[in-house]
């Protein structure tokens, strides 16, 4: 647990029989689940913080099915390539339920592996089901708030989730990787032509401030879904879905969708000399 620090006082937490604690005494017990809150009251901006339960039990139907497998293996071997030498931690941010974050444990089996989430929903899920529960630890907290030590990761990586450039540079060991995933020009373009009169492009994030850029790719896939029920669960998991009428969300659950994944990868690498 040396890695983590409190989320209060960023005093050092220590292991102790109910869970973590810091000098300063703030204690954080150990879930049921195995995670752990390191979400302070006044750091939320509502009640339940991040994505709601259905679309987490969406998503994990979704994911569980297979359509994002791709991605989860290209990002396996980007991870590979780039942690040349033994990796000793690694941070996954927004793991939501814990899909890729479980992939990623899977390449680095010598690493200790963290999953954060604002929503405690998702990391409970992730918590429950994780085959690794001593090496793969999941906390919820907040990505622009980080409960971890300076120079602590040796890669952090961002699936689909907002976070401070500050607080990346900070947690990240020096000449240590970020890698980011977003949806690319094309990802599910039919469904957003569907739902928008006028459909934006999806751009590349900007280069994280502290960082340089060393390799991007894309990858795309076909996505056929047949099955009612997968059909609903993308729907649901998807931001952009409450635009959608009842009628046309009705259609596609009932006729199925064909379209396209397509996502951005962009790897940066930490200048040390920033500040």
């Amino acid at each position: 647990m040396k890695d983590l620090r409190c989320p209060l006082c960023k005093l050092p937490l220590q292991v102790n029989s109910q869970g973590l604690a810091c000098e300063n005494h703030h204690q954080f017990d150990r879930a049921k689940e195995g995670y752990f809150n390191l979400l302070p009251v006044h750091h939320k901006n509502s009640r339940e913080p991040g994505d709601a339960k259905e679309q987490l039990q969406a998503r994990r139907e979704f994911l569980q099915a297979g359509f994002f497998e791709p991605l989860k293996s290209r990002l396996q071997a980007v991870v590979r390539a780039q942690l040349q030498t033994p990796a000793q931690t690694l941070l996954d941010i927004g793991c939501g339920e814990g899909y890729f974050t479980d992939g990623l444990a899977e390449t680095l089996p010598q690493a200790q592996i963290y999953g954060l989430d604002i929503a405690k929903v998702g990391v409970r899920l992730a918590a429950k089901s994780t085959l690794d529960k001593l090496r793969c630890l999941y906390v919820v907290a907040s990505s622009f708030d980080l409960p971890f030590a300076d120079q602590s990761m040796d890669m952090v990586t961002r699936i689909y989730a907002p976070s401070k450039d500050s607080e990346l540079w900070r947690v990240i060991k020096d000449d240590g990787y970020l890698v980011i995933v977003a949806p690319a020009e094309d990802h599910l373009l039919n469904l957003r032509q569907r739902i928008y009169t006028q459909v934006r492009p999806h751009e590349a994030p900007p280069v994280p401030l502290g960082f340089r850029l060393v390799g991007q790719e894309r990858l795309t896939s076909a996505l056929t879904i047949t099955d009612k029920a997968l059909c609903k669960a993308l729907l649901a998991m998807t931001p952009f879905a409450w635009r959608m009428s009842i009628d046309l969300r009705t259609q596609i659950e009932e006729e199925g969708l064909v379209d396209q994944l397509d996502f951005g990868i962009h790897i940066y690498r930490r200048n040390s000399e920033y500040s």
